[in-house]
């Protein structure tokens, strides 16, 4: 199942659900599998996902292909 890139609506949705799921659970570890499988999108998805998040600081990647909740998504100001 491939995510529509123009869906507009449902990526805002997706993007809502990822960034709620890692803020309310500090102990979340993803991976391109996990993030597919919540998500219910292809791995191409998943990978680019993952990458936006790691370049805001919303997850950092604490070794190969595993990413846990990164610093900026930790102080109380951020939501």
């Amino acid at each position: 199942m491939g995510l529509e890139r123009r869906n507009i609506g449902r990526r805002g949705a997706l993007v809502k659900r990822v960034v709620e799921g890692i803020i309310q659970n500090p102990s979340v570890t993803l991976t391109v599998h996990t993030m597919q499988q919540w998500l219910g999108v292809s791995v191409e998805v998943a990978e680019r996902i993952l990458a936006r998040l790691a370049s805001s600081g919303l997850v950092k990647e604490v070794q190969a292909g595993t990413w846990v909740r990164g610093s900026v998504a930790s102080g109380p100001d951020w939501y």
